[in-house]
C-alpha cells in the first residue's frame, strides 16, 4: 500500500514552490515590468487633490487592475510550478504519484484560469464613471470573500480525504487539496486586506467635486456617501 505524503514532505514541497515563485527572476514575466507598477500602494486622496483631479477614483480604479494583472501573473506562476513539480512526482515516485497528479490538474486549472483573466484584462480611460470604479470593486472584494470561503472547504476536505481516507489515493489526493487550499488562503487575503482598503479610501472621497462625464463636460457632486459588505 502506497503511503500518504508525510507532513514533512508536504512543507518541503510547498516552501520549494513558494521559493522558486519568490525568487523567479521577473523576466519570466515579460508582463510585468510594463504593465504592473513598482508601488502598488497609493497615498491617501487630500481634499485638495479631489478637488483639482476631476476623477480623484481613476487613480484607486487603476490600482486595482494592476493589483488584478500582478495576482494573474502570480497565479500562473504557481500554476506552473505546481504542473511541473506535481508531473515530477507522479513520474518519479510510485509512493506519492496520486499526490503529484492532484498537483499538476490543480496547476493547469490555475494556470488556465489566470491565463484566460490576462488575456481579456479590462482597462479603464480616465474618463471612467465613479459608479463604474465603485461597483467593480464592490464584486472583487465579494468574490475575494466567496473564494476564502471555498479556500477553508478545500482544506477542510483534504484534511477530512488525508486523515480519514481509506485507500492511499484518497489520502494523497487530499494532501493535495490541503497544500492548494493553504495558498489560495493567503493569496486571497492578500487580495481582500488590499480590496477592502480601497473600498475605504473610494467611502473616504470628499462630500464635493467635480466628475468628468463622457461628452467631456463635468458635473458637481455633492453629499457623497457609500456603503458596502458582503
Amino acid at each position: 500500500m502506497n503511503p500518504a505524503p508525510s507532513s514533512s514532505l508536504l512543507l518541503k514541497y510547498f516552501t520549494l514552490l513558494l521559493l522558486t515563485l519568490l525568487f523567479l527572476p521577473t523576466e519570466a514575466f515579460p508582463q510585468l515590468q510594463s504593465q504592473i507598477p513598482s508601488d502598488l500602494s497609493l497615498p491617501e486622496i487630500s481634499a485638495e487633490a479631489a478637488e483639482t483631479n476631476p476623477n480623484p477614483w481613476f487613480p484607486l480604479g487603476q490600482e486595482r487592475l494592476s493589483q488584478e494583472n500582478l495576482a494573474m501573473l502570480i497565479l500562473l506562476g504557481w500554476g506552473g510550478l505546481n504542473v511541473l513539480g506535481g508531473s515530477a512526482l507522479a513520474l518519479g515516485s510510485a509512493d506519492y504519484r496520486d499526490f503529484g497528479l492532484m498537483t499538476a490538474g490543480w496547476g493547469l486549472v490555475n494556470a488556465a484560469i489566470a491565463g484566460f483573466a490576462l488575456a481579456g484584462a479590462d482597462t479603464y480611460t480616465a474618463a471612467v464613471s465613479f459608479d463604474s470604479v465603485l461597483r467593480d470593486e464592490m464584486l472583487f472584494n465579494r468574490i475575494l470573500a466567496i473564494n476564502s470561503g471555498l479556500n477553508a472547504g478545500y482544506i477542510a476536505t483534504g484534511f477530512t480525504m488525508n486523515y480519514l481516507g481509506s485507500t492511499s489515493r484518497v489520502r494523497q489526493f487530499g494532501s493535495a487539496f490541503m497544500v492548494q487550499g493553504a495558498f489560495l488562503m493567503a493569496f486571497d487575503a492578500w487580495l481582500l486586506w488590499h480590496s477592502t482598503d480601497r473600498l475605504s479610501r473610494l467611502s473616504a472621497l470628499p462630500d464635493t467635486f467635480l466628475t468628468a462625464l463622457p461628452d467631456g463636460s463635468t458635473q458637481l457632486i455633492h453629499g457623497l456617501t457609500l456603503s458596502f459588505g458582503f
